[in-house]
């Protein structure tokens, strides 16, 4: 299963997906595949407001069945990252709906 979770604290926002969907095999795995499509998109979203000076990427883990990333808006784009951010945990939660069984938000 791929549990996602994400946390707001002080100034900083913080997702972590971790795991394998186990709906089929390595390959083959679609609700694999559409976690790994929305969060890299956020990745490189997230990435492109760094490079525009609105955030700082504070921590970011990728390896097999391991997403972290922590995120510290500067004041002025804390409500666009926020939308980013949302954007992708509403893609997730959707595949949550989807296949209960393989994705879940804690």
């Amino acid at each position: 299963m791929t549990k996602v979770y994400f946390r707001e604290y002080y100034d900083r926002y913080l997702i972590i997906v971790e795991g394998h969907s186990g709906f089929n095999e390595k390959g083959k795995d679609i609700v694999c595949s559409a976690v790994s499509i929305l969060v890299y998109t956020l990745l490189n979203m997230l990435k492109d407001e760094e490079s525009d000076k609105r955030l700082i990427l504070r921590r970011e883990v990728i390896r097999d069945g391991y997403f972290c990333v922590e995120v510290e808006p500067f004041e002025f784009s804390k409500s666009r990252t926020k939308g980013i951010i949302d954007t992708a945990i509403m893609g997730l939660a959707l595949l949550n709906e989807e296949y209960p069984k393989n994705v879940k938000l804690e």
